[in-house]
Protein backbone atom coordinates (compact mmCIF):
# COMPACT_ATOMS: atom_id res chain seq x y z
CA UNK A 1 0.00 0.00 0.00
CA UNK A 2 2.93 2.21 0.44
CA UNK A 3 3.58 2.53 -3.04
CA UNK A 4 0.10 3.67 -3.40
CA UNK A 5 -0.40 7.33 -4.92
CA UNK A 6 -3.47 7.62 -3.25
CA UNK A 7 -1.82 6.79 0.19
CA UNK A 8 0.90 9.26 -0.44
CA UNK A 9 -1.08 12.15 -1.28
CA UNK A 10 -2.48 11.38 2.37
CA UNK A 11 0.37 11.08 4.09
CA UNK A 12 1.77 14.25 2.12
CA UNK A 13 -1.75 16.37 2.93
CA UNK A 14 -0.80 15.71 6.72
CA UNK A 15 -3.24 17.06 9.31
CA UNK A 16 -5.33 19.28 7.40
CA UNK A 17 -6.53 15.86 5.52
CA UNK A 18 -7.33 13.63 8.27
CA UNK A 19 -9.22 16.36 9.89
CA UNK A 20 -11.07 16.63 6.40
CA UNK A 21 -11.67 12.98 6.79
CA UNK A 22 -12.82 13.48 10.52
CA UNK A 23 -15.58 15.52 9.39
CA UNK A 24 -16.80 13.02 6.94
CA UNK A 25 -19.44 9.84 7.72
CA UNK A 26 -18.20 6.86 8.01
CA UNK A 27 -19.99 5.84 5.06
CA UNK A 28 -17.86 8.32 3.19
CA UNK A 29 -14.61 6.96 5.05
CA UNK A 30 -15.37 3.74 3.72
CA UNK A 31 -15.92 4.45 0.18
CA UNK A 32 -12.53 6.56 0.21
CA UNK A 33 -10.63 3.30 1.98
CA UNK A 34 -12.35 1.24 -0.72
CA UNK A 35 -10.96 3.30 -3.87
CA UNK A 36 -7.86 3.31 -2.16
CA UNK A 37 -7.91 -0.17 -1.37
CA UNK A 38 -9.10 -1.41 -4.91
CA UNK A 39 -6.46 0.98 -5.94
CA UNK A 40 -3.45 -1.16 -4.37
CA UNK A 41 -5.05 -4.20 -6.42
CA UNK A 42 -5.80 -5.94 -3.26
CA UNK A 43 -10.13 -6.32 -3.15
CA UNK A 44 -10.81 -8.93 -6.17
CA UNK A 45 -13.44 -7.55 -9.38
CA UNK A 46 -17.28 -8.22 -8.18
CA UNK A 47 -20.52 -7.62 -9.50
CA UNK A 48 -20.65 -4.17 -11.24
CA UNK A 49 -16.94 -3.61 -11.01
CA UNK A 50 -13.96 -3.69 -13.71
CA UNK A 51 -12.52 -7.16 -14.55
CA UNK A 52 -9.15 -6.89 -12.74
CA UNK A 53 -6.66 -9.40 -15.35
CA UNK A 54 -4.36 -11.88 -12.87
CA UNK A 55 -6.95 -11.74 -10.41
CA UNK A 56 -9.43 -13.90 -8.68
CA UNK A 57 -12.61 -12.30 -10.09
CA UNK A 58 -16.52 -12.97 -8.66
CA UNK A 59 -19.93 -11.78 -9.01
CA UNK A 60 -23.76 -12.51 -8.39
CA UNK A 61 -25.15 -12.68 -11.49
CA UNK A 62 -24.70 -14.43 -14.80
CA UNK A 63 -22.10 -11.98 -17.02
CA UNK A 64 -23.04 -11.53 -21.10
CA UNK A 65 -20.41 -11.39 -23.88
CA UNK A 66 -21.09 -10.32 -27.05
CA UNK A 67 -19.56 -9.55 -30.30
CA UNK A 68 -21.45 -8.20 -33.05
CA UNK A 69 -19.25 -8.04 -35.66
CA UNK A 70 -17.52 -11.81 -34.82
CA UNK A 71 -15.97 -14.20 -32.38
CA UNK A 72 -16.71 -12.38 -28.48
CA UNK A 73 -13.51 -14.20 -27.02
CA UNK A 74 -10.52 -16.28 -27.92
CA UNK A 75 -9.00 -18.26 -25.59
CA UNK A 76 -5.08 -19.26 -25.80
CA UNK A 77 -2.45 -21.49 -23.84
CA UNK A 78 0.78 -22.25 -23.88
CA UNK A 79 1.69 -25.86 -24.73
CA UNK A 80 0.80 -28.64 -22.90
CA UNK A 81 -2.24 -26.45 -20.91
CA UNK A 82 -5.89 -26.50 -21.48
CA UNK A 83 -7.59 -22.70 -22.72
CA UNK A 84 -10.40 -23.67 -20.67
CA UNK A 85 -11.12 -25.21 -17.50
CA UNK A 86 -14.38 -25.72 -15.62
CA UNK A 87 -15.61 -27.08 -12.44
CA UNK A 88 -18.95 -29.37 -13.22
CA UNK A 89 -19.37 -31.88 -15.45
CA UNK A 90 -23.09 -30.35 -15.86
CA UNK A 91 -24.25 -30.65 -20.17
CA UNK A 92 -23.27 -27.32 -21.43
CA UNK A 93 -26.35 -26.67 -24.03
CA UNK A 94 -25.36 -25.81 -27.27
CA UNK A 95 -22.06 -26.62 -27.28
CA UNK A 96 -20.99 -27.32 -30.40
CA UNK A 97 -17.13 -28.54 -30.37
CA UNK A 98 -14.98 -29.91 -33.26
CA UNK A 99 -13.13 -32.28 -30.84
CA UNK A 100 -14.11 -35.10 -28.04
CA UNK A 101 -11.56 -37.30 -26.55
CA UNK A 102 -9.33 -36.29 -29.49
CA UNK A 103 -11.43 -37.39 -31.96
CA UNK A 104 -13.56 -35.53 -34.32
CA UNK A 105 -17.22 -35.62 -35.00
CA UNK A 106 -17.05 -38.11 -38.14
CA UNK A 107 -15.23 -40.65 -35.88
CA UNK A 108 -17.78 -40.49 -33.38
CA UNK A 109 -20.25 -41.50 -35.41
CA UNK A 110 -21.14 -45.12 -35.32
CA UNK A 111 -21.30 -46.57 -38.96
CA UNK A 112 -21.05 -49.50 -40.85
CA UNK A 113 -23.41 -51.64 -43.00
CA UNK A 114 -25.70 -54.45 -43.18
CA UNK A 115 -27.14 -56.94 -45.71
CA UNK A 116 -29.63 -60.01 -45.18
CA UNK A 117 -31.36 -62.09 -46.96
CA UNK A 118 -35.17 -62.58 -47.75
CA UNK A 119 -36.19 -64.83 -44.74
CA UNK A 120 -37.05 -67.79 -46.57
CA UNK A 121 -35.73 -66.90 -49.46
CA UNK A 122 -32.50 -69.30 -51.41
CA UNK A 123 -29.76 -68.40 -53.72
CA UNK A 124 -27.91 -71.09 -55.83
CA UNK A 125 -24.49 -72.33 -55.10
CA UNK A 126 -22.52 -74.55 -56.41
CA UNK A 127 -18.28 -75.88 -57.05
CA UNK A 128 -15.75 -74.28 -58.86
CA UNK A 129 -16.52 -70.11 -57.72
CA UNK A 130 -17.87 -68.40 -54.86
CA UNK A 131 -21.50 -67.01 -55.21
CA UNK A 132 -22.42 -63.55 -53.03
CA UNK A 133 -24.83 -64.25 -50.54
CA UNK A 134 -24.89 -60.80 -48.76
CA UNK A 135 -22.89 -57.50 -49.20
CA UNK A 136 -23.06 -54.27 -47.39
CA UNK A 137 -23.35 -51.14 -48.80
CA UNK A 138 -20.45 -48.61 -49.40
CA UNK A 139 -18.78 -47.78 -46.13
CA UNK A 140 -17.05 -44.50 -45.20
CA UNK A 141 -12.71 -45.52 -44.54
CA UNK A 142 -12.10 -47.08 -41.54
CA UNK A 143 -11.21 -50.41 -39.09
CA UNK A 144 -14.36 -52.85 -39.25
CA UNK A 145 -15.11 -55.98 -37.12
CA UNK A 146 -17.25 -57.85 -39.35
CA UNK A 147 -19.34 -60.91 -38.89
CA UNK A 148 -21.05 -63.06 -41.22
CA UNK A 149 -23.53 -66.11 -40.88
CA UNK A 150 -25.33 -68.22 -43.61
CA UNK A 151 -27.43 -71.36 -43.65
CA UNK A 152 -26.61 -73.74 -46.73
CA UNK A 153 -28.28 -76.65 -47.74
CA UNK A 154 -25.52 -78.91 -49.00
CA UNK A 155 -26.99 -80.81 -51.67
CA UNK A 156 -25.93 -85.01 -52.17
CA UNK A 157 -22.52 -84.91 -53.83
CA UNK A 158 -21.73 -81.41 -53.01
CA UNK A 159 -19.28 -82.47 -50.44
CA UNK A 160 -19.45 -79.99 -48.42
CA UNK A 161 -19.79 -75.42 -47.99
CA UNK A 162 -17.45 -73.24 -47.30
CA UNK A 163 -18.37 -69.50 -46.88
CA UNK A 164 -15.72 -66.49 -46.95
CA UNK A 165 -15.80 -62.74 -45.91
CA UNK A 166 -14.02 -60.66 -49.02
CA UNK A 167 -13.79 -57.41 -50.09
CA UNK A 168 -14.68 -58.20 -53.31
CA UNK A 169 -10.70 -58.25 -54.78
CA UNK A 170 -10.85 -61.96 -54.19
CA UNK A 171 -9.10 -61.59 -50.74
CA UNK A 172 -10.59 -63.94 -48.31
CA UNK A 173 -10.51 -62.25 -44.97
CA UNK A 174 -12.19 -65.60 -42.40
CA UNK A 175 -13.43 -68.93 -43.75
CA UNK A 176 -16.48 -70.88 -42.15
CA UNK A 177 -18.52 -74.01 -43.28
CA UNK A 178 -17.81 -77.37 -43.59
CA UNK A 179 -16.93 -80.92 -45.23
CA UNK A 180 -20.60 -82.40 -44.20
CA UNK A 181 -23.80 -82.19 -46.57
CA UNK A 182 -26.91 -81.57 -46.12
CA UNK A 183 -27.49 -78.61 -43.13
CA UNK A 184 -24.27 -76.23 -42.91
CA UNK A 185 -24.49 -73.41 -40.20
CA UNK A 186 -21.72 -71.22 -41.57
CA UNK A 187 -20.29 -68.30 -39.76
CA UNK A 188 -17.41 -66.07 -40.27
CA UNK A 189 -15.74 -63.19 -38.27
CA UNK A 190 -13.24 -60.55 -38.93
CA UNK A 191 -11.32 -57.67 -38.27
CA UNK A 192 -10.74 -55.62 -41.65
CA UNK A 193 -9.65 -52.35 -42.90
CA UNK A 194 -11.81 -50.96 -45.74
CA UNK A 195 -11.53 -47.76 -48.17
CA UNK A 196 -13.58 -45.40 -48.52
CA UNK A 197 -16.60 -47.10 -50.99
CA UNK A 198 -15.49 -50.20 -49.96
CA UNK A 199 -18.05 -53.30 -49.68
CA UNK A 200 -17.64 -56.20 -47.88
CA UNK A 201 -19.03 -59.69 -48.79
CA UNK A 202 -19.84 -62.77 -48.10
CA UNK A 203 -19.60 -65.54 -50.57
CA UNK A 204 -20.37 -69.42 -50.08
CA UNK A 205 -19.61 -72.46 -52.39
CA UNK A 206 -19.66 -75.79 -52.63
CA UNK A 207 -16.69 -78.49 -52.65
CA UNK A 208 -17.83 -80.07 -55.60
CA UNK A 209 -19.68 -78.88 -58.42
CA UNK A 210 -21.46 -81.54 -59.01
CA UNK A 211 -25.54 -80.89 -57.60
CA UNK A 212 -26.82 -77.26 -56.75
CA UNK A 213 -26.75 -76.44 -53.02
CA UNK A 214 -29.38 -73.45 -51.53
CA UNK A 215 -28.13 -70.82 -49.30
CA UNK A 216 -30.82 -69.31 -46.71
CA UNK A 217 -30.89 -66.57 -44.00
CA UNK A 218 -27.70 -65.18 -45.18
CA UNK A 219 -26.36 -61.65 -43.49
CA UNK A 220 -23.28 -60.13 -43.09
CA UNK A 221 -22.51 -56.67 -40.65
CA UNK A 222 -19.90 -54.35 -40.23
CA UNK A 223 -19.41 -52.12 -37.74
CA UNK A 224 -16.60 -49.86 -37.62
CA UNK A 225 -14.24 -49.50 -34.56
CA UNK A 226 -14.10 -46.04 -33.19
CA UNK A 227 -10.50 -47.22 -31.27
CA UNK A 228 -7.94 -49.83 -31.11
CA UNK A 229 -5.02 -50.79 -29.45
CA UNK A 230 -2.28 -52.95 -30.38
CA UNK A 231 -0.64 -55.75 -28.15
CA UNK A 232 2.67 -57.87 -29.09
Amino acid sequence: MAGNPTFKSIRRCGRACWGAMRSLSPAAVAVTLALAVGGAGIADAATGGAFILGRANSESSKATLSNSRGTPLALSAKAGSPPLAVNRTVMVKNLNAQYVGGLAAGSLRTTGGIGVTRTGANIHITGGSYTIVAATGNLPAGTYYVSATALVDVAAGGGGTFCIITNGTGTAFAFGGGNQENFVQASETAVVSVPAGGVLQERCNTVSNTATSNVYNAGIAAIRLLSSSRGT
